[in-house]
């Protein structure tokens, strides 16, 4: 199916529950507004609660019926907050189970290297850490859908990185280059797809946990915004000629989410001639050479477990 659009989200998502980060503008606010709408039940997760709740406004309709849309406070470079978020989730017992997890929540080639209040730089904390200890700390109640689906956002930034050495300084303290960071991001979710799938594998749950990674295109939204250099810029010229609008971009999540006759493990990115732009469907993931070397996964997976003290437990 290569035409898959907004039409085939199912109509009817009534007692279905899903988790996302950052929804406080560009497609995850699409994402959560989409499912809202349909019955489900959303529990958004962003720092400005204030600002995510705007956001949705600013796009609802009078008819939109969004009470089981709700905000809780998040910060996902925080490992403190990423515990405090997900042990109200698992406390609550209006939300049997998590249908849907959606690592979303992303920064883009901050000019210069900063610190997460854990003292990792701020975009491998904030892509990549917070997700890996967010994902391990929900699992008790991902388990408990019939069937769930985990997803991580990567992008075609991931082509930047070149060299298997950037594995060697994963925190970025010998070197630090916006963009090469930013790819790596981006690279680790293709690899924590496959390590979280190996060990799914290995606990037997591969038919009830599905993990998918997605690629929402060059869409236009805020994420451009706070990074400097040749690329941001050229993104920013170009963001209403060619780019996608958030709510074109927002479908390969979206597909990713409710399709449940996509092969496991897929990667979902636009189905245009250039990969950048169109419809969503099954493409290969950008970077195959360093994004699929095992050794290269596993250095990125136990840099994620020792970095957070995530610990997997399955029932």
């Amino acid at each position: 199916m290569n035409s898959w659009t907004n039409k085939d989200i199912p109509s009817n998502l009534l007692n279905k529950t899903y988790v996302i980060t950052g929804t406080s503008s560009g497609i995850g606010t699409v994402i959560a507004y989409e499912l809202a709408k349909r019955g489900a039940k959303v529990i958004a997760g962003n720092r400005s609660i204030v600002k995510a709740q705007k956001a949705i406004a600013d796009i609802q309709t009078a008819s939109d019926d969004l009470r089981l849309l709700e905000y809780l406070p998040l910060d996902i470079s925080s490992f403190n907050s990423v515990k405090e978020f997900a042990a109200k989730i698992n406390k609550d017992s209006t939300i049997s189970q998590i249908d849907g997890l959606i690592l979303n929540a992303g920064i883009m080639a901050l000019p210069e290297r900063k610190e997460s209040v854990d003292r990792f730089e701020l975009q491998m904390a904030t892509n990549v850490l917070g997700h890996h200890l967010l994902t391990a700390e929900l699992m008790p109640k991902i388990q408990l859908a019939s069937k769930s689906v985990v997803i991580s956002t990567s992008s075609s930034a991931s082509s930047t990185v070149r060299s298997k050495k950037v594995w060697d300084d994963l925190n970025a303290l010998k070197k630090y280059d916006p963009w090469e960071v930013y790819g790596l991001s981006k690279i680790a979710a293709i690899q924590f797809k496959d390590g979280l799938r190996e060990i799914i594998n290995t606990a037997g749950l591969e038919n009830k946990i599905h993990v998918h990674t997605t690629h929402p295109g060059l869409t236009a939204t805020p994420l451009f915004d706070a990074s400097k250099g040749v690329f941001a810029s050229v993104f920013r010229a170009i963001r209403g000629s060619f780019m996608m609008d958030v709510e074109q971009g927002a479908l390969s999540t979206l597909r990713a989410i409710v399709d449940e006759t996509l092969p496991n493990g897929s990667f979902i990115g636009p189905g245009g001639l250039t990969g950048m732009t169109g419809n969503p469907k099954v493409i290969p993931a950008y970077n195959q050479k360093l994004a699929l070397d095992p050794i290269l996964r596993k250095k990125m997976w136990e840099f994620c477990n020792s970095s957070t003290g995530a610990q997997w437990i399955f029932n």
